[in-house]
């Protein structure tokens, strides 16, 4: 199934804020994806944001790569 067709899990974000695939978001000008992400400066390595499975064990459950938007 590709990422596109995955439906986002919106409990999965930041209180105030919505996951947006990181596909869909334009980051030429940017370089690094994280540039794209509202809630960069709080997120301090709670990551919420990856598809796949950090040593920690977390990961988001509906498997998507997203980077969060202010609401």
């Amino acid at each position: 199934m590709s990422a596109s067709a995955k439906t986002l899990n919106p409990n999965e974000a930041p209180k105030e804020y919505e996951p947006a695939l990181k596909n869909d978001v334009k980051t030429a000008e940017l370089g690094n994806i994280c540039r794209a992400c509202d809630w960069r400066q709080d997120c301090e390595g709670k990551v919420r944001c990856i598809s796949y499975e950090l040593q920690n064990g977390m990961k988001r459950k509906d498997d998507c790569s997203v980077v969060s938007k202010k609401v």
